[in-house]
Parts: structure tokens; C-alpha cells; sequence
């Protein structure tokens, strides 16, 4: 079995968030014909692949939900299409092809896991994290262009924003009361706040909106939710108290729906440095990396902070219907999960 053979079987079984349990036919014969020694299906439904027996452990953190939105699966030359390809199936497939490949030294344990709900609110890396989980070193499958490493990803936070009006007749708009216009007015203060367009900057976006039951009626109730990514350089308290600023200006309420805090490693730590090391004995030059988004990341540096994210594939195709990887790419990536493992097992020290 090839790797992409690997990425075909876990891409054709449609996974969105909170239905990751459709995988479990496909895992388990995975987990035999890759020879893993074990498939554990924890509490929280995380697939956990385990090489070895030792104390030591190198978990290679994947995940095998996608957004909702099923695409057809394709193959066409060395290109392989479909949900999940780009995030982040096709770097749990790198992954596992890896854990079974690469050698395990006396005293290691290597674990793959396929993690739920990273696409929702990351139940599976916070239950990793709550169950007493122990890892000496973490690598991260999502895609950063193969030779990427991800040392850093934004904080996410996601609220509601709501308006309450008394409405009115939409042909005398000046004598009635719009909650839709005033939650317009919030939202367009909000976005001018967080109006960055790099990593060092927060930003928003509106993801939902609703408002109205009748197309001559004055909305008496609006509601969005947004989303604004911060770098580690900003306090959650602080963008939370902007939010209740303007909220307030324009007698407007909101509610957090989830907070992700950002997170950022070092470059000294140890699997920063063999993911390099790995980039560049298979002939490549390696990339450091920020991202603007959020990943199980921000969760598992809890276990230990000799942690980073590689894999394959652009992450600007993940989310949309372009979602594809390629072959090659896929290998590339195997052989530096590989190479870093192995040399962790050599150099590596814990990391706290």
C-alpha cells in the first residue's frame, strides 16, 4: 500500500465534524495492513495509531474531519481531489504512511493520531490534553506547502452579535427601527477595528448573518457571528473588551461561542529543529512559518512546546471546492515525517 493509496481510502469516506465514526471500518483495516500494533478509539472517537511499547512517546497529530460540503473524490495524473485532501487528510495519510515506515528504537512509542473536531470546536485535541495524555515531542499534519514549518498559529475568537428594534414599514424607514441597521453599524465598526491583512495584525470576518421575516418589514431582530484572529502579541482580554466597547456603543449584545488562544514555539526546540534537518536531506529547502489561521496547535503545545506543523499541500485551497494534493507532494512529505521522527528518536530531548 502507497501512500496515496492511503489518502484515497480515508478521502472517500465523507467526514465532516461529529462524523468521524464512519471512518471506523476504513482505520481498522488500515491499522492492519500498514502493521501498526494497535488502534485505539478513545472517548472522544480520536483514531490513535501505536508502533512500540517504550515510555517515550512522538505523536504525529493529524485530523480526519473536514468542513461540511462533500466533494467528489478524484484522481487525475498526480493530482487527488476531494474533501479533506488539502484539511487535513492528505496530511494524516503523509502521516501514517510515515508511523509505519519509520524505524522505532527500544524505549519509543510512536502514535498517529487521527483527531475529531478540529474543524469545530477541537474536542479531540482537548480530550487528549484532559485524559493525561503524554508526548515528549508532537509534529502537526496541516498543510503548509510541504516545506513549511509552522511555528506559530493566531488566536481565534467566535461570537454572536445580536440587535433587538421595534421596526416598522420599509416604505417610511426614518419613522421605524431597524435591528438590522444597527447591527450593520456594529458589525462595519468591528471590521474597522480589526481590519489587518497580515499575520502581525487581528482581523474579522462575518460568517453568518440573519435577520427579517418579511420582505416590507423593518427586521425587529438581527444576528451575526464573527470571527477575529489575533497573534500571540495580543491579549484575549483585550480584543474581548473592543468587542464589548462597540457592542455597547450601539446597544448591541453578544456571546462568545469559542476561544482558541494563540500559541508560538521556538525554533530551538526540538521538532522545529528535525522537521528542518528532515526538509533538508530529502533535497529541499525548508520554510518557517506563520499562520494566520488556528489548528489543534494551539491545543496540544500543552503536552509539550517541542512542537511544530508540516505537511503537504497549499492551504489556500482548503475550504474551498478546489480541495486537491499531489502525489508527489504527498511522498515528500512522508519521507520528512520519517527522517524527523527518526531523528528525534537519535537527538531528541523532552520539552516542557
Amino acid at each position: 500500500m502507497n501512500v496515496d493509496d492511503v489518502l484515497l481510502e480515508v478521502l472517500r469516506v465523507y467526514s465532516p465534524s461529529g462524523s468521524e465514526a464512519r471512518l471506523e471500518p476504513v482505520m481498522r483495516r488500515l491499522r492492519a495492513e500498514l502493521g501498526y500494533d494497535e488502534l485505539v478509539i478513545d472517548s472522544a472517537g480520536n483514531y490513535l495509531f501505536v508502533r512500540g511499547s517504550g515510555d517515550r512517546v512522538i505523536l504525529l497529530a493529524g485530523h480526519v474531519d473536514t468542513i461540511p460540503g462533500e466533494l467528489l473524490v478524484t484522481r487525475r495524473g498526480d493530482a487527488i481531489r476531494g474533501r479533506g485532501a488539502v484539511d487535513a487528510k492528505g496530511p494524516f495519510a503523509a502521516m501514517l504512511f510515515a508511523g509505519s515506515k519509520a524505524e522505532v528504537r527500544p524505549g519509543y512509542r510512536i502514535v498517529v493520531g487521527g483527531l475529531v473536531d478540529e474543524e469545530g470546536e477541537g474536542s479531540g485535541a482537548k480530550w487528549l490534553l484532559e485524559s493525561g495524555f503524554r508526548a515528549d515531542h508532537v509534529i502537526v499534519g496541516e498543510p503548509t506547502g510541504t516545506t513549511g514549518v509552522a511555528i506559530s498559529y493566531r488566536g481565534s475568537l467566535t461570537f454572536s452579535i445580536s440587535a433587538t428594534a421595534r421596526g416598522g414599514h420599509s416604505s417610511a424607514p426614518y419613522m421605524g427601527e431597524s435591528a438590522l441597521e444597527r447591527l450593520l453599524d456594529a458589525i462595519n465598526t468591528l471590521r474597522s477595528i480589526f481590519n489587518g491583512r497580515s499575520y502581525d495584525e487581528p482581523t474579522s470576518a462575518v460568517t453568518m448573518i440573519s435577520a427579517g421575516d418579511w420582505p416590507t418589514k423593518l427586521p425587529e431582530r438581527a444576528e451575526a457571528v464573527v470571527n477575529v484572529r489575533f497573534p500571540p502579541s495580543y491579549e484575549t482580554r483585550s480584543i474581548i473588551e473592543r468587542i464589548e466597547t462597540v457592542c455597547s456603543l450601539y446597544n448591541c449584545s453578544f456571546s462568545i461561542r469559542d476561544v482558541t488562544e494563540p500559541f508560538e514555539t521556538s525554533l530551538s526546540q526540538p521538532v522545529p529543529r528535525a522537521l528542518i534537518r528532515a526538509i533538508l536531506k530529502v533535497g529541499k529547502r525548508p520554510r518557517v512559518v506563520k499562520k494566520t489561521g488556528s489548528s489543534d496547535m494551539n491545543v496540544l503545545w500543552k503536552i509539550t512546546r517541542s512542537i511544530a506543523a508540516c505537511g503537504p499541500g497549499n492551504s489556500l485551497l482548503a475550504h474551498t471546492n478546489e480541495e486537491e494534493v499531489s502525489v508527489e507532494d504527498l511522498k515528500t512529505s512522508a519521507s520528512i515525517y520519517v527522517k524527523a521522527v527518526e531523528e528525534l528518536q537519535r537527538t531528541g530531548r523532552t520539552s516542557t
